[in-house]
C-alpha cells in the first residue's frame, strides 16, 4: 500500500483533471456519482497516457452509462469490481457487453426530469450543459459555476427560464415547472435581479436589445431562441423542444447495444424512480 500510495495519488489527479478538462465538469458537486473516479483513476494507474481514439470512446460511453442508468445507486463495491474488468477490456481496445440499459430518448427524458439534485440523471443532464460552457445572456461573458451555489435548487446557478411564479400563474403543473428542461445555469445578477418572475417573452427582448450576439449565447444553454416558442411564451413548444436538444447531446455519447433496446429500457426507469423517491 505505502509503495503504490504515491501512484495511486497521481492516478486520482489525472482522473480529476480528465473530468475538468476533457468532460468540461468544472467541479466535484456536478459528478454523477463520486465512485466514477474509481475506474477512471484505475484506468490512468494503468496507463499513463491520456486515452485517445476508441479507447477515449469507449470511457465517454462508460461515463454516460453510469450517470444515466443509475449504476451506482446500490452495490456499489461490487459494481465498481465488475467495472474494473471492463476498464480492462478497453485498454486492451474492446468494447465491452453492458448489462444495463440506458434510455437517451426524448420521451424518457420528459418523463423523467423532475429536478432534483439528489439524483445522478439530473447531475449528469447538468454536466451536458456545463459542457456547453454556458455564457451569460446580457454580455456573453462565462458563466462561473461554484461548488457553493450548486448545493440547493435555488442556489445562484439554477434559473428556471420560464420563471416558476411566472408558470405557476398560468396554471402549469408543478412537475413541468420543475422540470430540466427548464432549468439554465447563470450567473446571481441574471437569476435574482435581472430576470425574477417576468415572462420569458419580455425578459429575452430587453437581452437581445442589449446584446448583438444573444442566439448564439443562447446555443450555449441549449436554446434556440428563434424556434423554441421563448417571444411567444409557449412552454409547450420549449419543453418539447429542450429536451429533444438534451437527447440529441446525449445519444452523441453512447455507443448503442443490444441492451438498449425500447423492451429492456424499463431497467433504467425502475433505476431512476429509486433515485426520485
Amino acid at each position: 500500500m505505502i509503495d503504490i500510495w504515491p501512484k495511486a495519488v497521481d492516478a486520482i489527479k489525472s482522473a480529476v483533471d480528465y473530468f475538468r478538462n476533457y468532460y468540461r465538469i468544472p467541479v466535484s458537486y456536478l459528478i454523477p456519482y463520486p465512485n466514477l473516479i474509481v475506474p477512471f483513476s484505475y484506468y490512468f494507474y494503468k496507463k499513463k497516457d491520456k486515452p485517445i481514439g476508441e479507447t477515449q470512446k469507449y470511457l465517454e460511453d462508460f461515463f454516460w452509462r453510469v450517470a444515466l442508468g443509475g449504476r451506482y445507486s446500490q452495490s456499489v463495491e461490487s459494481r465498481l469490481a465488475q467495472d474494473i474488468r471492463k476498464i480492462d477490456k478497453m485498454i486492451k481496445g474492446s468494447l465491452p457487453k453492458y448489462e444495463w440499459a440506458v434510455d437517451t430518448s426524448t420521451e424518457y427524458l420528459e418523463n423523467n426530469g423532475w429536478f432534483s439534485l439528489s439524483r445522478a440523471y439530473i447531475k449528469a443532464l447538468l454536466c451536458i450543459l456545463a459542457c456547453q460552457e454556458p455564457k451569460s445572456f446580457i454580455d456573453n461573458s462565462v458563466v462561473r459555476i461554484s461548488n457553493d451555489w450548486l448545493k440547493q435548487a435555488n442556489s445562484k446557478n439554477y434559473h428556471h427560464f420560464f420563471p416558476k411564479a411566472y408558470l405557476k400563474k398560468k396554471g402549469e403543473d408543478e412537475y413541468y415547472i420543475n422540470h430540466i428542461a427548464n432549468i439554465t445555469i447563470v450567473d446571481d445578477f441574471l437569476n435574482k435581479r435581472a430576470i425574477r418572475a417576468q415572462a420569458p417573452s419580455k425578459y429575452m427582448k430587453n437581452f437581445k436589445n442589449k446584446n448583438s450576439g444573444l442566439p448564439a449565447c443562447m446555443k450555449t444553454h441549449l436554446i434556440h431562441i428563434d424556434t423554441f416558442g421563448v417571444f411567444e411564451d409557449d412552454y409547450d413548444k420549449f419543453f418539447s423542444k429542450r429536451c429533444k436538444a438534451f437527447s440529441r447531446k446525449l445519444q452523441k455519447r453512447i455507443i448503442r447495444q443490444e441492451v438498449d433496446s425500447k423492451e429492456q429500457a424499463v431497467t433504467a426507469y425502475s433505476t431512476s424512480q429509486l433515485e426520485m423517491e
